[in-house]
């Protein structure tokens, strides 16, 4: 099978955001006791990186009308991945517009920057593969108040994280059924980053250990399921004073390395 070279640049600049630093010290607070279980965060990695055309015309066992279900299907995921991108990227924008009230040292700064940049990219190539986002206005379960306690940052963070794991396993799960094997592990992929965001976020809050999986939790059935989940959670209910806009940035970050899924 000829390979496809999947490292398009993600990275041509959008709009830049005028975020300032601050070198205060970071907030070590552990998280609200009774914080949201597994299920009701959002992030949704980026987790494809193979265009549909190619991905359906590799899954040569399925017939027309199956081809055109699955194509479907896919737009659906990808819509689904756009919008839970854009949530994540409005999160940790607004983070960093609030270093001072957050308390967060340049370090911790830095390192919210780059997954920042991250959240971005995946946003961006769920637009490049058909996804159309929702909405790109969010709400978040505590308000404006999740700005300004670093406690609740920090609870808002886990929600968001431990679901994107969840979403990134029923993702796996369901393309693989669809026989779809190479955008599955481009999921395992995206899995594999946005843990590395769940453990920082504990890192923050003190806890102890770290680490502390053995074996992520199967949380959702389907990636189809997530919207649901997420609404019920309090992050699709933009109103007065809890209302917080996607503002696109440049996902260029300095050590940021990776920044495409490389080839099918």
């Amino acid at each position: 099978m000829e390979k496809k070279d999947l490292s398009q640049d993600y990275t041509r600049p959008l709009e830049l955001s005028s975020d300032e630093s601050t070198s205060f010290d970071p907030s070590r607070r552990r998280l609200l006791q009774g914080a949201v279980a597994a299920t009701a965060g959002l992030s949704l990695a980026g987790v494809a990186g193979v265009s549909l055309a190619s991905a359906l015309s590799n899954t040569t066992s399925v017939n027309h009308t199956q081809s055109q279900a699955t194509t479907g299907q896919l737009k659906l995921f990808f819509s689904i991945l756009a919008t839970g991108e854009a949530l994540a990227q409005t999160f940790y924008s607004n983070a960093l517009a609030h270093a001072r009230d957050l308390r967060l040292s340049h370090e911790v700064f830095t390192t919210l920057g780059a997954i920042r940049a991250e959240e971005q990219l995946h946003f961006r190539l769920a637009l490049s593969e058909g996804g159309t986002p929702a909405t790109t206005h969010f709400s978040f379960p505590h308000g404006a108040a999740t700005f300004r306690n670093p406690s609740l940052f920090l609870q808002t963070q886990q929600q968001i994280e431990e679901l994107t794991s969840g979403a990134l396993l029923a993702w796996i799960k369901d393309t693989a059924s669809m026989g779809l094997s190479r955008v599955a592990q481009l999921g395992g992929q995206l899995m594999q980053v946005e843990g590395g965001h769940r453990v920082l976020g504990r890192v923050l809050m003190g806890a102890d250990p770290f680490a502390d999986w053995g074996f992520a939790p199967v949380v959702v059935e389907h990636f189809s399921d997530v919207p649901n989940v997420v609404k019920a959670a309090g992050f699709l209910s933009p109103r007065s004073g809890n209302d917080f806009e996607l503002r696109q940035i440049d996902p260029r970050f300095p050590g940021l390395i990776n920044t495409t899924p490389g080839k099918l």
